[in-house]
């Protein structure tokens, strides 16, 4: 058997990052319970050493520890942007009123998925952990939307901390049956030492609501033999002989240090429990176990065995025993695959717990480790095809640095068993740090033949040395877990334990299964099932936070859909126009734009008359003429009659006019203010339209702001303004812009403006004329946010609209008051 010193697990650890932390005290055994004193302390559980301690020289507040080196590295807990396939990392709620200020700490946290409904997500965890050993009691949390908002309370009945009979409590794990029925599994201490310490259940029958009084499933009758690291299973898959059934697994330590797992079966939900039965021979020293049911009721336990005598004395391995009738009874131990332990320099961790899944589908099992692989610390993965009996050679699926060290690995694996996701604690984020770490996440969608780059998925780098200090290092546990994606819809939800609030709580995220970032992937972390279902929340067209731009556009834009302060406006307009009776001298029609962005901007303008007659327009221009001026007032292009000159470009922009009286220039323009300014032929009057159409629409420079100025008279001879929303990023283009639409008057008195319009009135209406808005002054209604566009007319009796508006064309009509006639300015501008 390989027993390292006392001083060894006490201190003087095994290098593997950079640094050792100083040796500690040499603890005197003789005080400890009889099943303990020649127990080496690697192999117990860290909830098992806490129970250890009787005067702090197993376990030590972080305060107190004259050692503790801190943070090391500067901003180690600066949140980061994380892979678009990484949801957003969330806390499982707060921590419960009971727990006393200074108990706040939780560890060894582990996660389940119902076999029936994929959002409902059950999560455990020890709660209030003691700086001299144990947890105030264990908790839950319970989510029934995928694990994007959480409930969380301390199990009932079990401690004294909530009214129960036991001290103290630790190594939680949950279930989920085929009814819905929640079991939570957890070891609690019988006496104030922990001496003795009893298998207990607790069990809802309403989705964890509340909880049913705890359960004994098995005690020690004496401090002789003591239970250690737990683990529980329930067979889901139906038409089996051992449908239902519910496995739990431990380790039996005794007083003469052998260390065999043991078995319990409940064939009734819990209520009653079979009397324990070894699963291999009694003399057996071993750890971990992990039981798993096959698809045919078979089961499956794997766990890790110190070699005592034989050919593999003084080696360890990961090992599996198989039993063809759902846990009764077992044939002999196969060894899955010879290891050498990795233990973290200056963390606790669970060197000797390996995990292990089915696919749900066939006979596949897949096992992950932590490991020395060819002297580098890595997280090791094996694959079974035939039901454990042989086993693939051990390949390593993080791709860590080789002087760094991960630990506490989790497996799952899709109902497929084509997509599995590996979570564990890595410190490559912080090399220089033993103490620094962040949770990664390995994949493969091929079944484990191969693997992609390991996902950094903690957005904060953990602080171990805000966990308590244990002798075999800070703790954040020996173990996490990972709920299964079930389909490209449903994320893997890994669960860990994270110091980013000022000591340990439990945290997951939620990360779409693909070989790269795409839109099931970026949906599936970000929302549940039930919201991808619903056509208005979810899939590429719905809008999840009703913010005008779809959850496509969200993705694309790189947005946060659940959120409609984070948001870009994908819509463009791609059309600015006005209609107006264009007249003499200073009532010309004058339009107005700005191009903004970095680079120039390919346009057509356009001067229309002639054409309007087809729309009914009475009075049209019969011959129209277009001048292009810059903000200096220069011109810098004109034209008459538009196949004059830019013939063929005119014609390829798609907008040739249809008279060929009708003016058109097709220009780039370097970003700024332009104007054009539309008069009649020989000094003619009539109605007309300025028109400018974006023509390179994904340029980086954008049409932002429209403007026409010209008299206003009444009935057809209003002032009317028209725009066009373009496509954006979303589902068939759909997409969203803001606008601020102004009409003015009084105003353009102090530009020397003769005749102003003395009150405008302002209509905002869609494609099919329909009223959208409308505003006389625009102090009335939206003064708050047109006040926050920048865009407040400078006279109350002015008006301005703000909306935001999705992809499609859109008219201003700007009337004077009380049939008044005047000059008048209208404007659209493209806000933020």
């Amino acid at each position: 058997m390989k027993y390292r010193t006392l001083l060894v697990s006490c201190g003087v650890l095994l290098a593997g990052a950079a640094g050792a932390e100083p040796a500690r005290p040499v603890i005197d055994r003789s005080r400890l319970p009889a099943a303990w004193r020649g127990v080496p302390l690697e192999r117990l559980s860290s909830g098992a050493l806490l129970r250890l301690d009787r005067g702090g020289d197993f376990v030590a507040s972080p305060a107190s520890d004259p050692n503790r080196p801190g943070p090391s590295i500067p901003n180690a807990t600066a949140e980061v942007a994380l892979d678009r396939r990484v949801g957003p990392n969330v806390r499982l709620g707060d921590d419960p009123a009971a727990l006393p200020a200074n108990m706040r700490a939780q560890a060894e946290p582990h996660i389940i998925r119902s076999p029936t409904n994929p959002d409902f997500l059950v999560a455990t965890f020890q709660e209030g952990r003691f700086t001299n050993g144990g947890a105030l009691d264990c908790g839950y949390a319970v989510s029934s939307n995928g694990g994007l908002s959480w409930s969380r309370a301390l199990i009932p009945g079990l401690t004294r901390t909530v009214g129960g009979p036991y001290f103290r409590a630790t190594d939680p794990v949950a279930a989920i049956d085929l009814n819905g029925i929640v079991f939570l599994n957890v070891i609690a201490s019988v006496d104030t030492n922990f001496g003795v310490g009893a298998v207990i259940l607790s069990r809802s029958t309403n989705g964890g609501q509340s909880f049913e009084a705890p359960v004994v499933v098995y005690q020690p009758p004496n401090s002789n033999t003591f239970t250690d690291k737990n683990w529980m299973t329930i067979n889901t898959f139906p038409g089996t002989s051992s449908t239902g059934r519910i496995i739990i697994t431990f380790t039996l330590f005794s007083s003469d240090t052998v260390s065999p797992i043991v078995r319990t079966y409940s064939d009734n939900g819990g209520v009653t429990w079979s009397p324990i039965a070894f699963v291999h021979d009694s003399s057996t020293n071993a750890q971990g176990s992990q039981p798993v049911f096959l698809p045919d009721g078979r089961l499956a336990l794997i766990y890790w065995t110190f070699f005592v005598g034989g050919p593999n004395a003084g080696t360890e391995a990961a090992t599996v025993v198989l039993s063809n009738d759902g846990g009764v009874t077992f044939g002999a131990p196969i060894v899955i695959a010879p290891a050498i332990e990795y233990n973290e320099p200056a963390i606790r961790t669970g060197s000797i717990l390996p995990s292990a899944v089915t696919d749900g589908t066939s006979s596949n099992l897949y096992v992950v480790y932590q490991a020395r692989a060819a002297g580098v610390p890595r997280i090791m993965f094996t694959k079974s095809t035939n039901g454990g009996a042989t086993w693939s050679t051990p390949i390593p699926v993080s791709d860590n640095p080789a002087n760094l060290g991960v630990f506490n690995p989790a497996i799952a694996a899709s109902s497929n068993g084509q997509n599995l996701s590996v979570a564990f604690y890595d410190h490559r984020v912080n090399p220089d740090s033993n103490t620094m770490v962040d949770m990664f996440l390995a994949q493969s969608f091929d079944g484990g033949v191969t693997w992609q780059p390991n996902l950094r998925i903690s957005s904060v780098s953990t602080d171990a040395t805000l966990a308590p200090l244990t002798g075999s290092g800070y703790m954040l546990g020996d173990y996490l877990a990972v709920a299964p994606a079930t389909n490209a819809n449903v994320p893997a939800v890994p669960v860990w334990v994270d110091t980013r609030t000022g000591n340990p709580d439990p945290f997951i995220t939620r990360v779409g299964l693909s070989p790269q970032v795409d839109f099931a992937s970026w949906q599936a972390a970000r929302f549940s099932l039930a919201e991808i279902n619903s056509p208005q929340l979810g899939g590429q067209a719905g809008d999840a936070d009703g913010d005008g731009e779809d959850n496509l556009s969200e993705f694309r834009s790189v947005t946060d859909p659940k959120d409609p302060a984070s948001v870009v406006r994908s819509g463009r307009p791609i059309n600015l126009s006005t209609r107006l009776s264009a007249q003499t001298g200073d009532n010309v029609l004058i339009g107005g734009f700005v191009i903004t962005g970095t680079v120039p901007k390919r346009v057509i303008v356009r001067a229309m008359g002639p054409s309007l007659t087809a729309f009914g327009v009475t009075g049209a221009l019969a011959d129209p003429t277009l001048e292009m001026h810059d903000q200096t007032g220069n011109v810098i292009a004109s034209n008459d009659n538009w196949r004059d000159s830019q013939e063929a470009e005119i014609q390829a922009s798609g907008f040739p006019p249809g008279d060929n009286r009708e003016s058109a220039l097709v220009l780039n323009l370097p970003p700024g203010p332009y104007t054009a300014i539309v008069r009649g032929s020989g000094g003619a009057s009539g109605v007309a339209l300025v028109e400018v159409y974006d023509l390179a629409t994904g340029a980086a420079a954008q049409l932002v702001n429209i403007s026409t100025r010209g008299r206003v008279e009444t009935s057809d001879n209003v002032m009317i303004g028209g725009f066009v929303v373009g496509a954006g990023l979303g589902a068939n283009g759909a997409g969203s812009v803001n606008v601020v639409v102004r009409a003015l008057g009084p105003s353009l008195a102090q530009f020397n403006v003769p005749g102003p319009l003395q009150d405008p009135t302002l209509e905002l209406r869609d494609s099919s004329g329909a009223l959208i808005v409308s505003n006389d002054n625009w102090r009335d209604t939206q003064q708050a946010a047109v006040q926050a566009s920048g865009f407040a007319p400078t006279d109350d009796r002015e008006c301005a609209i703000v909306a935001t508006l999705p992809r499609g064309s859109y008219t201003a009509i700007v009337r004077g008051k009380n049939s008044s006639s005047g000059v008048a300015l209208v404007e659209v501008y493209r806000v933020p």
